[in-house]
């Protein structure tokens, strides 16, 4: 996951022509109402545990959280989760990891399986992204509709907010006018709720195995 900085820009630049790059999408600001976000996440939360109960744990957990901000009389459980929880659930668990990471558990031939393993998803899922979203624009290029930057694809994946963070900064290296955070950051959450069930749903289907 840290090395996503480094191993998208590459395949990225690799897939993409600089004309492609360049490519604007102008973001129009709409409205969304209460309602609409204080269904949201209870309506995703009710369809990813139809379609992978096992994502339910992690996907309701986040969408826990976006029901306590969104519906308005949790304040200050929605701060507390949102800094001193996150704070503190974060450095338990870097503490819990590092007193597991001595050399014998650590340095072994699975170990080096699964980081290879990682670094493969990374790179498929962002060529996939790119490439699914250039054949997007072939399609709405014959039928007159307006293009979309095919790097946003790469965003994807489950790496949130780094992947939205990382082509908008290779937008604004190719022309400085152009912002693609918002639409990059929409995929990037996208990808990552996708993710999820898309784990929840192997683990229901190979649970046997």
């Amino acid at each position: 996951m840290a090395l996503v900085p480094i191993i998208q820009p590459p395949v990225i630049k690799l897939l993409t022509t600089k004309k492609e790059r360049r490519i604007k999408m102008p973001y129009v600001q709409r409205e969304v109402s209460k309602t609409t976000r204080i269904i949201f996440p209870i309506a995703v939360t009710v369809i990813a545990g139809l379609v992978a109960p096992a994502s339910v744990s992690l996907v309701g957990f986040l969408m826990f959280g976006n029901l306590l901000r969104e519906c308005g009389v949790l304040d200050s459980l929605s701060n507390t989760a949102q800094q001193v929880l996150a704070n503190l659930i974060t450095l338990f668990l870097g503490i819990t990891i590092a007193s597991q990471m001595t050399a014998d558990k650590f340095l072994q031939t699975k170990t080096l399986l699964v980081i290879g393993l990682g670094l493969f998803a990374f790179v498929f899922d962002t060529a996939g992204g790119v490439l699914f979203a250039k054949l997007y624009n072939v399609v709405m290029k014959i039928l007159g509709k307006p293009l979309i930057n095919p790097m946003i694809g790469a965003a994807g994946i489950s790496a949130f907010p780094m992947s939205g963070r990382i082509v908008h900064k290779l937008g604004l290296a190719e022309d400085d006018q152009n912002f693609l955070l918002m639409h990059s950051i929409g995929v990037n959450v996208s990808g990552q709720i996708a993710s999820v069930i898309a784990g929840g749903m192997i683990l229901t289907l190979f649970a046997g195995f």
